[in-house]
């Protein structure tokens, strides 16, 4: 049986690289010392199933063990130079179960700021962390990060409800902390979360101040942003087209995440002061960015074709979409308003599985990406670019111009001006108004 494996031009080092890491966790899962050894490099596909099941166990999902065992055919076939045909079953079962998790929602797809109902036989102090976070309108990934963190600390303090943490304190935290940096060898963002998951738990569940923490700090260091030039940004914008394009220049045009332009709404669009406001971003911030000219007229033409497919709605009976609970509760009516619709909108109802209701949602995440890497193959860049690169250029090209860091905070929406430092490639210079980089770019593409 040949291997389907296919290993895109241009993206081998990048493909070696994370064989090697996933070979690594793969050898450290399996006891073996000196993993890099000729004659400890042979594993079996049953070893690999075993690894895969770990995974699974500690919250893996489906798509990602799907890299796991990529990653070790690709490290099968171009480290030990021996064939990965053995592996080819596990890869195509993987690809079963990703479509199955994908259909489970009875044919529809899931809202993802919607977390499901809590599950009973989950530990009590699981639950009561679940309950908590959605009483204070946390984001579900949030959420998600937070239980993950929980449940490795419940597993490695042998903690399995609510009582077991009765003689818990900041000392079996500050240990759990430095395992992770010291064994763990975890960046320094993973122990930042698990130390703010364990913080919220205690504080919300336990009612109980965590008090000081002394753990040894994890010091992986940094990766500094990618950045694409003007031009490497034209040809990017060339190989895409409809609303991939339009969201690409969003963030280029705007410094937007991908989750805050697929989740704006046609309140959130003011063409008269030129301005679009970002609600609930990371943190539940809120920010308002200049409105580049060159995209008003694209977006109004895209509010109208809303508008049509709200009237569409509106005649069928069925136009509805998700709000934020607290918010639903005050203006009963408002999930039927235009103005709260989301401007990128699904072609297809979703299902809440927390109220079971059908509503027209955004535009999944996932949908993009692989658009906008074909558009960065068909340019020819050798650039690992992703949504967020888009983030970096604006900050950077921005500097370039010589517009105020400070500023450029807040249009990020950073709430310390470290986190905007990394983009410090230039001095700054204190500028008149904020101009746009998409708007730059194009009066250039005009003036030539």
């Amino acid at each position: 049986m040949a291997s389907q494996l296919y290993i895109k031009p241009g993206s081998m080092e990048q493909e070696l690289k994370w064989a090697k890491i996933w070979f690594k966790q793969f050898s450290t899962f399996l006891g073996r010392d000196g993993w890099d050894s000729p004659r400890r490099t042979e594993f079996t596909a049953e070893q690999l199933i075993e690894f895969l099941k770990s995974k699974r166990d500690a919250n893996f999902p489906a798509w990602k063990r799907m890299k796991i065992i990529r990653g070790l055919m690709v490290y099968r076939r171009l480290v030990l130079h021996k064939p990965d045909d053995d592996l080819e079953p596990v890869r195509k079962k993987m690809v079963q179960i990703i479509a199955f998790e994908r259909s489970r929602d009875e044919g529809y797809g899931s809202i993802e700021e919607s977390g499901g109902k809590i599950n009973p036989r989950e530990p009590d102090a699981i639950q009561e962390l679940r309950r908590a976070m959605r009483r204070a309108g946390l984001a579900i990934k949030t959420e998600r990060a937070y239980v993950s963190k929980l449940k490795a600390f419940m597993a490695a303090r042998a903690l399995t409800c609510l009582a077991d943490f009765e003689n818990i304190t900041e000392l079996d935290v500050e240990a759990h902390l430095t395992d992770l940096a010291v064994d763990g060898n975890v960046a320094p963002e993973t122990q930042n979360v698990a130390f703010h998951a364990l913080r919220k738990f205690f504080d919300v569940v336990l009612k109980r101040e965590l008090g000081s923490i002394e753990a040894i700090r994890a010091t992986k260091g940094g990766m500094i942003p990618t950045v694409m030039s003007t031009s490497e940004v034209s040809k990017v914008f060339e190989g895409l087209s409809g609303v991939h394009l339009v969201i690409a220049q969003i963030l280029y045009g705007c410094g937007m995440r991908i989750s805050e332009a697929i989740r704006l709404r046609v309140k959130d669009l003011d063409f008269d002061n030129r301005r679009v406001e970002i609600h609930q971003s990371k943190g539940g911030k809120s920010r308002v960015v200049p409105m580049p000219e060159e995209l008003v007229e694209v977006l109004r033409r895209y509010m109208a074709s809303r508008a049509a497919l709200h009237e569409h709605d509106l005649a069928d009976g069925t136009a509805s979409v998700w709000l934020p609970h607290a918010l639903s509760r005050k203006y009963p009516s408002a999930h039927r308003e235009f103005r709260w619709q989301y401007l990128f909108a699904s072609s297809r109802f979703s299902r809440d599985p927390r109220s079971g209701d059908l509503h027209r949602h955004h535009l999944h995440r996932d949908t993009f990406p692989p658009h906008l890497r074909r558009a960065v193959e068909a340019a020819g860049l050798t650039k690992h670019v992703t949504s967020h690169t888009f983030r970096h250029c604006f900050a950077t090209h921005l500097l370039w111009t010589g517009t105020d860091i400070r500023q450029i905070q807040q249009l990020l929406g950073h709430a310390d001006i470290k986190t905007t430092q990394i983009y410090t490639h230039v001095d700054n210079r204190i500028g008149p108004v904020v101009v746009s980089p998409l708007d730059r770019l194009m009066a250039d593409a005009v003036g030539e």
